[in-house]
C-alpha cells in the first residue's frame, strides 16, 4: 500500500485536461489545409505539434491559441482617401 502512495506522488496531477489529440489528417481538416502542408509546417516548427516517431500529433487547444495569435498579429495597412 505504501508503494502505491509513493508511486502516485511521482506523477503530479494534471491541472487542465489535455483535450483531444489529433493526427495530421484530423488537424488539417480542422484548419482546412492539406495534411502535407500541415506536416511541413510542423517539421519547420511553425505550428504547435508533437512528434511521436514519424507521426505528428496536434491538440485543438494549441491550434486555437496559435490561430488566435496569428489573427491578432496581422495588421492591415490603412488606405487614406485622397
Amino acid at each position: 500500500m505504501n508503494t502505491v502512495r509513493k508511486t502516485a506522488s511521482l506523477f503530479p496531477q494534471i491541472q487542465q485536461p489535455l483535450g483531444p489529440i489529433w493526427n495530421s489528417g484530423e488537424a488539417a481538416q480542422y484548419l482546412r489545409i492539406h495534411p502535407r502542408t500541415l506536416t511541413r509546417m510542423a517539421k519547420r516548427g511553425e505550428i504547435p505539434s508533437i512528434q511521436i516517431g514519424r507521426l505528428w500529433r496536434f491538440r485543438r487547444i494549441d491550434l486555437d491559441d496559435w490561430l488566435t495569435s496569428k489573427v491578432s498579429s496581422v495588421s492591415y495597412p490603412c488606405r487614406l482617401n485622397s
